[in-house]
């Protein structure tokens, strides 16, 4: 009885059970069976609110019958639904979904599975009418993110909900649900018993698309040449340019500058009128360091003229200065072109407004690749904008500038290390006789000695880095505002404690038994610890299982301490705290996955908003709980929060199911009291203009120096802010966490910021918590300085470094290396010197060579000195296999010792 009223088929009214009027006409036989329970699934999933993922459910699946060129089984459905669109699904499977297909004539059973019925492609179109979300997305999409209607009420709504359901929630999201449907919808819909069930709209929205409708009426007849196809999904706004234009010439350019990619007529609208070409506006003034930077390039310094990188944090504004380089050199080279590097389809489009409105470079003179667009020098454009994925692709940029006979060229690479791969560094490899390098974070250290093969790449490729803008030194010139830094530590449960230290051990067994096996081997590679291991994974036929169980055990090391009950604690403080001195916030994690579990109610974690189903209980938090329950009363206070009207979340990162929700987030977080916290993934780090915060929350990162640098410069972008901006970064104490305070000098970046550390306290309950000023972190244990050669005698006790590439004495005093195929013996004089030492003293035995080329032996377990040796990559051999050669590159302390 409960399925059928679910279902519609029956309705519950005063506590009893009857029909619906359109039932009566089934009774009757005025409708057939599919349109009566077409008719009621409407009727409650849609209209009534009852099921409305339902729909999409039903929509999703149809969709996939129709796509399908032979009959799929039920579980051929199921593994669709889970790898195309994100279902979850307990034992019971997909449950009913086919069954109502087929009841509705839209799927059909045969003897191999199911296939699309006879009515698939009419119900296609029913779905879709009635999925009341999705009109709302079509709407905003079409009319942009201000448009009224909805008003701001409505809006907040539909974005909380969408951050709901797509993080997993259940169970609170049909008031959030209502109250769009109700805004969408006419009241005699929500009221009437309705003998044909219709999605017919509330006057508001009809108005608005009766505007629209005579718009196109007065466009159309008065100018011939447009159809309706031409003003199809147009902006009220839009037709109103059109019916305001003078020509048809203007029509077009108004049509042409309308499509879902660029077009040159939206660079015309852009372009400012009475201004000199190539300048900047007459009242705009370069800051100080932007025109230092700009004469620094151009001049014979600390690296040669016409190259270099500049490091500069971001906010401060390198893209003007950037500008003003391209604008100097322009003039310089005539008959010079510049291309543009860019990483992201959203930094292209920020690139062509700043040379179209800030420097006011002639739209013609533009040109861009990528989105399916490709222009080219050949064209007449002087800068081009590209996305490194199109530059390099077929080499089109090198054969752009072939085409126009390799002039004077200048490559201005934004976000440049993000160009050092195999397939984007080819773009070095193009004609250029100038080049310019911008980021935030352009190498991984400042110390040449710790380049990695990367950094070196981008300095032999775009120079040295010629210009460094510091935080501190952008906060002394008053380019960013002052910011405060609270480093909050945490300490796990004791069962997270113990968790922790079971998994630390396995991550040193398999440690050990790596080194074991590859231990010159890990020597010779390039790259951190982790990279060598996937080298060796990769190339070598049996690796050993070890491997795979570190990457396992760090992996599971990691959640844990992400998935902390004190960093759940923290997050829910720091938001009240935020929210309730009408602040706005940027959180910001590592995966998707984490940010969800902060947004889906407790009842709802495991669960899957599409079937209201418990999915398996390898998603579940229910097993969570059982280990930590006070993790069960933080969820809960999670889920309060987001509940509260207070709380009005936008969501940005690169797994949504529509992206026009990541541009709907940037508007609605940087209009004044719409959102007030952006819950956001790593993909929010570079990029995108953000607008501004008062504080960010670094709930979960993954410790990269260069993701620190730029989450700071998200949440300082708050120029005109007049308070001050505050970071807060979360971290669990004496676990991996920590190496953030090692592997970077940040006292030297933020010596003009506040920096505090501080320490999360538990009160009687988890949530009554509070901060306490604390000592920052100790520091990993040091490795052993190299001793002097001076004074070191053969057979002294050693006290320095005692890792490194190992070599073998044999009985007879041969020096050798173990090679896949046996022996391979070492003819080099230095190495057989310390072999002699070895033999003499205790008839051979292992010999360990350091950074320092120093030989150390053991003599009773006692580490003793046996000698200096050349350089690794001078080593000779018995047979003529090639050298070794010592990187001085040391394992990645956070995965072996954490």
């Amino acid at each position: 009885m409960s399925t059928y009223v679910q279902l519609g088929v029956l309705r519950q009214v005063d506590g009893g059970i009857s029909v619906w009027s359109f039932a009566n006409r089934w009774l009757d036989g005025d409708i057939d069976y599919e349109t009566f329970l077409w008719y009621g699934i409407k009727q409650s999933w849609a209209i009534e609110g009852n099921f409305p993922e339902g729909i999409e459910g039903l929509q999703t699946l149809n969709r996939i019958l129709l796509n399908a060129d032979k009959p799929l089984s039920r579980g051929a459905l199921r593994s669709r639904l889970e790898d195309d669109h994100d279902y979850e699904f307990n034992e019971q499977g997909i449950r009913g979904y086919p069954v109502l297909l087929c009841e509705l004539g839209a799927a059909r059973k045969t003897d191999d599975g199911y296939v699309a019925g006879d009515l698939a492609e009419r119900f296609a179109d029913r779905f879709r009418d009635a999925d009341i979300f999705w009109q709302f997305e079509r709407w905003l999409a079409r009319e942009g993110p201000d448009v009224d209607p909805p008003d701001d009420r409505i809006k907040r709504e539909l974005a909380k909900y969408y951050v709901y359901r797509e993080s997993g929630g259940l169970g609170k999201h049909r008031q959030m649900f209502d109250t769009f449907r109700e805004d969408f919808l006419d009241d005699g819909v929500l009221t009437n018993d309705p003998a044909r069930p219709r999605m017919r709209r509330d006057e508001k929205y009809v108005a608005h698309e009766r505007r629209r409708r005579e718009l196109r009426q007065k466009v159309t007849s008065r100018f011939e040449t447009v159809d309706g196809n031409d003003l199809s999904g147009l902006t009220a706004s839009v037709l109103e340019r059109l019916v305001n234009a003078t020509d048809e010439e203007e029509v077009r350019a108004v049509l042409d500058g309308t499509g879902s990619g660029l077009s040159r007529d939206m660079l015309e609208q852009k372009s400012p009128e009475g201004r000199t070409h190539y300048r900047f506006p007459d009242k705009f003034t370069l800051y100080e360091w932007q025109e230092e930077a700009a004469d620094e390039w151009f001049s014979d310094g600390g690296t040669p003229s016409h190259s270099g990188i500049a490091s500069v944090v971001t906010g401060a504004g390198k893209t003007v200065m950037a500008l003003e380089v391209i604008r100097r050199w322009l003039e310089e080279n005539p008959d010079g072109v510049v291309t543009v590097l860019i990483p992201t389809n959203v930094l292209m489009r920020q690139w062509l407004d700043e040379l179209i409105e800030k420097l006011n470079v002639p739209p013609r003179d533009v040109g861009w690749l990528g989105g399916g667009h490709k222009d080219d020098f050949a064209d007449g454009r002087r800068v081009l904008v590209g996305i490194v994925n199109s530059v390099v692709k077929e080499d089109y940029l090198e054969r752009s500038l072939s085409r126009v006979d390799n002039p004077p060229h200048l490559l201005v690479a934004d976000e440049c290390h993000r160009y050092t791969g195999d397939v984007f560094s080819s773009v070095f490899d193009y004609h250029r006789t100038a080049q310019l390098g911008l980021s935030a974070t352009p190498l991984s250290s400042r110390d040449p000695d710790e380049w990695t093969p990367s950094d070196s790449l981008l300095v032999s490729e775009l120079g040295d880095v010629y210009y460094d803008l510091t935080y501190d030194e952008a906060i002394s010139r008053n380019l960013i505002p002052e910011f405060r830094v609270n480093y909050i530590g945490f300490d796990l449960t004791p069962a997270e404690r113990g968790a922790y230290d079971r998994l630390s051990r396995k991550v040193s067994d398999a440690v050990n038994d790596i080194e074991l096996r590859y231990q010159n081997r890990l020597y010779e590679l390039d790259g951190n610890f982790a990279q060598k291991l996937r080298t060796i994974q990769n190339s070598t036929e049996g690796a050993t299982p070890a491997i795979a169980d570190y990457f396992r055990y760090t992996q599971e090391r990691r959640d844990l301490i992400a998935d902390a009950v004190a960093r759940q604690a923290i997050t829910l403080h720091l938001l009240q705290d935020t929210i309730e001195n009408d602040k706005k916030a940027i959180v910001f994690q590592e995966r998707i996955q984490q940010l969800e579990r902060m947004v889906a109610p407790s009842e709802g974690r495991g669960r899957n908003v599409r079937t209201g189903r418990i999915s398996g209980p390898e998603t579940g938090r229910a097993e969570l709980y059982e280990q930590y329950p006070q993790l069960k009363q933080v969820d809960k206070g999670l889920e309060e929060l987001f509940l509260s009207s207070e709380y009005r979340p936008v969501m940005y990162h690169s797994g949504h199911r529509n992206p026009l929700w990541n541009d709907l987030a940037i508007d609605w977080f940087g209009d004044d009291g719409f959102a007030n916290v952006m819950l956001s993934v790593k993909a929010l780090v570079e990029g995108v203009d953000v607008p501004s915060a008062d504080v960010g929350i670094v709930r979960v990162s993954s410790g990269s120096v260069r993701q620190r640098i730029q989450t700071l410069g998200r949440v300082l972008r708050t120029g005109e802010s007049a308070g001050r901006s505050e970071l807060h970064v979360l971290y669990a104490r004496d676990t991996v966490d920590e190496n953030i305070f090692y592997e970077h000098d940040w006292e030297e970046d933020l010596a003009s910021a506040e920096v505090n550390h501080l320490e999360w306290v538990p009160g009687d309950s988890l949530l009554d918590g509070e901060f306490r000023k604390t000592e920052p972190p100790v520091g990993p244990p040091t490795p052993p300085p190299v001793p002097p050669i001076e004074g070191l005698e053969l057979g002294d006790p050693y006290s320095g470094p005692r890792n490194g590439y190992q070599f073998s004495v044999d009985h007879e005093g041969s020096p050798f290396e173990k090679a896949s195929n046996g022996r391979k013996f070492i003819t080099t004089d230095s190495v057989q010197k310390v072999a002699d030492f070895v033999h003499e003293l205790k008839g051979g035995g292992a010999v360990t060579v350091n950074e320092a080329h120093h030989a150390i032996a053991y003599e009773d377990g006692n580490p003793i000195f046996a000698g200096v040796v050349d350089d690794l990559s001078s080593w000779e051999y018995e047979e003529n296999d090639g050298g070794s050669s010592l990187v001085n590159d040391p394992d990645d302390y956070e995965d072996i010792f954490g």
